[in-house]
């Protein structure tokens, strides 16, 4: 992947602008009270709320900069604007992601996510990783398992690809399975464990797929269908 210095000068501005942001609200909100209420052992709070703090602020930038300049689906040379700017909002949901690990359960996953700006449907168990949240949309009571990868964007020679990633309600994506970007995932359908789904695949609602490239394996049966 292309890096220019403009990239390096945009990520250092945008970054220092939100540790600034960050530092700033801790000494005026958080170190005084901290100070006061907990004396020597104000350092440990002070450092969690650092991390959070560094991690919604980010969130609300990323959002910012989302609102003002959307980032659309679409093939880009590895010059354009976008390509620029897509690198920008990784690396601050990188850093904000980041730094919100430490706070970041497996109940708090979807909710990260939504901060970040993928649209999370209710009772969604995200066990994995998404790349590129604003590209990213899942329906109500989908399962994605443990070490999946959904990434809305990828990168061949010269160009980069990016793709909406929808997963529908009830759907059902196993542990380590990857999925492309462009893919979509039907109602209640299933992709099995460790499946990699290739770009813009369609998978149709109540289908079983699997395997490298995934293929469907066969129809799901009405009493295998989750509500």
């Amino acid at each position: 992947m292309k890096t220019h210095p403009i990239d390096f000068l945009l990520a250092g501005l945008v970054l220092g602008l939100i540790l600034a942001l960050d530092l700033i609200a801790m000494a005026i909100l958080v170190v005084p009270v901290s100070t006061r209420w907990l004396g020597d052992y104000h350092v440990v709070a002070d450092t969690a709320l650092f991390l959070l703090g560094y991690g919604l602020i980010s969130a609300l930038f990323a959002g910012l900069l989302r609102r003002c300049w959307p980032l659309r689906p679409g093939d880009y040379e590895m010059e354009h604007r976008v390509f620029i700017y897509w690198k920008l909002l990784t690396v601050i949901y990188e850093f904000g992601r980041g730094s919100l690990l430490p706070f970041t359960t497996v109940f708090a996953r979807p909710l990260i996510a939504k901060l970040f700006g993928a649209r999370i449907g209710r009772n969604v168990a995200l066990g994995g990783r998404i790349a590129d949240p604003s590209l990213v949309s899942v329906g109500s009571d989908a399962i994605l398992g443990h070490n999946s990868v959904i990434t809305p964007h990828a990168i061949t020679s010269g160009q980069i690809i990016l793709r909406e990633v929808k997963i529908g309600r009830a759907a059902t994506v196993g542990v380590n399975v990857v999925l492309m970007a462009g893919v979509e995932i039907g109602e209640g359908a299933i992709v099995t464990s460790g499946a990699v789904v290739s770009l813009n695949t369609k998978i149709p609602p109540g289908e079983f797929w699997g395997g490298i490239p995934a293929r469907k394996i066969k129809d799901i049966g009405p009493s295998e269908i989750r509500s």
